[in-house]
């Protein structure tokens, strides 16, 4: 098996907190996710062990299911979630928040570990056709979104 980490950053003009509490509300993930869903299993407060259900797209897959799961929340500063994906399996997510100047950088890695042919495919075309794209997109979103 492979493992295969990828970060993305943006630096947003927006207080901790704020960029805290906006991440670590998945239900919100919408918002800056283009064709996503999610929504809490059950009622209460953002913390470790809490569950979601999420649909999203994966390049020409529409309204793919995933389970995901709060692993880390440890405000303002580190939020991670793992999302169990179909065809991926676990597929860690984990957001860092760093005050600079004012402002905030988010950094958000994506951990998954993979079959090594799978991971070479990831690393030659899913990733740079697909992922860092879409990564890049979201990120985008999140940055206007906190700005706004």
């Amino acid at each position: 098996m492979t493992t295969t980490v990828r970060t993305s950053q943006v630096l947003a003009r927006a207080s901790l907190q704020t960029a805290f509490d906006y991440v670590s509300d998945l239900t919100r993930h919408p918002e800056w996710n283009g064709g996503l869903k999610i929504e809490a299993v059950s009622p209460g407060p953002v913390e470790v062990g809490k569950e979601y259900v999420s649909h999203g797209v994966v390049a020409t897959q529409k309204d793919r299911p995933n389970t995901v799961q709060v692993t880390e929340y440890a405000p303002p500063r580190v939020f991670s979630f793992v999302a169990l994906d179909p065809n991926f399996g676990k597929v860690f997510h984990t957001f860092n928040f760093t005050e600079q100047n004012g402002a905030v950088l988010i950094s958000r890695t994506m951990t998954v570990t993979l079959k090594p042919l799978l991971a070479l495919l990831f690393r030659l075309f899913i990733y740079p056709m697909i992922g860092r794209p879409s990564m890049n997109k979201s990120m985008s979103a999140l940055k206007r979104k906190l700005e706004t």
